[in-house]
């Protein structure tokens, strides 16, 4: 079980999202193809370490905050000593950079923008994710350019199409991040973060999610992407509902009415992020089937492990 700490403190369910994105950079790539090699496997777990080593750090840096939260549980119980932690880091990001020399420079360039984003976004004083915009920036380019480039090169070189064809994702990925934001206003203010979504409030954030949703979904009609046409497509329907009802909400004279309303706009920005999310995850399913077996792999394992260590039932659908 004290291996497995180590193992679960990448956060395996978090990595699923850049899994998703550099499926999706390597099948633009290969034009359609459905194939995996053995070095598309290898970039795979290269990759799978420079995310679980910045999950790692993020942990660190929020140690305090999830010890109060009684979150993550691993750092904030001591089951692994922020020490080992590093040590850990250390670790992944050697191995990752090493195994990395069967590719391009220009992969290994990714690879490190990639772990320095990673760093920028939880560290101090950076900490993008506390800063209105940057956070926004960082996310969508992390997962939906610079995730979506490292599944390309490993392929294939960079080039120009390299960034257009990962416009849709980037801003697919954006829309999502500011309809997040949302959802954490109020405990956003309470932290001091000055997140996107505190910083437009509630109305201009959601309507800049709903611009940039309809904006992955045009891209993704003048790129002829039929993957994230159709996922783009329905989640703009939840982010216009999710926009509508908050709008609503502000019209109305009547506090009881407004507190209804206001539960109503409250669920419909949850699901316009919960639904929304597992689309791509369900494209690149139908794309390589196997990729559902290394989601189930993960669920139950994750169910597992924190059912055992912490008698805690996560994650939950």
């Amino acid at each position: 079980m004290h291996f497995l700490d180590y193992i679960f403190l990448l956060r395996p369910t978090v990595l699923i999202p850049g899994w998703i994105f550099l499926l999706l950079g390597y099948y633009r790539a290969e034009g359609g193809i459905f194939r995996v090699t053995p070095l598309f496997v290898l970039g795979f777990v290269i990759y799978t370490m420079i995310m679980g080593a910045g999950y790692i750090v993020n942990q660190i840096a929020d140690i305090e905050t999830d010890r109060i939260n009684n979150k993550l549980f691993i750092l904030p119980r001591g089951l692994v000593s922020v020490k080992a932690a590093y040590v850990e880091v250390i670790i992944l990001v050697a191995v990752a950079f090493a195994l990395s020399f069967f590719f391009s420079s220009v992969y290994r360039v990714f690879l490190l923008l990639s772990f320095v984003l990673g760093l920028l976004y939880s560290v101090k004083p950076a900490k993008f994710k506390g800063r209105p915009f940057l956070d926004l920036v960082s996310n969508g380019v992390g997962y939906g350019f610079l995730g979506f480039a490292v599944g390309w090169l490993t392929i294939k070189d960079f080039s120009l199409n390299t960034f257009i064809y990962s416009i849709p994702y980037i801003l697919a990925v954006g829309a999502v991040f500011v309809n997040a934001t949302v959802l954490d206003i109020k405990g956003d203010k309470e932290a001091g973060e000055i997140t996107t979504g505190v910083y437009l409030g509630e109305r201009k954030a959601l309507l800049l999610a709903l611009v940039l949703v309809v904006g992955s979904l045009a891209s993704s009609v003048v790129l002829s992407d039929f993957v994230c046409l159709p996922c783009a497509a329905i989640a703009s329907i939840f982010f216009f509902w999710a926009y509508r009802i908050k709008n609503k909400t502000q019209k109305l004279s009547s506090s009881e009415e407004e507190t209804s309303q206001s539960i109503k706009g409250e669920r419909a920005v949850l699901i316009s992020v919960r639904f929304s999310v597992p689309l791509l995850a369900i494209a690149v399913c139908v794309i390589y089937p196997w990729f559902f077996v290394l989601l189930l792999l993960v669920f139950f394992l994750s169910r597992f492990y924190y059912k055992k260590r912490f008698n805690f039932v996560y994650p939950s659908i």
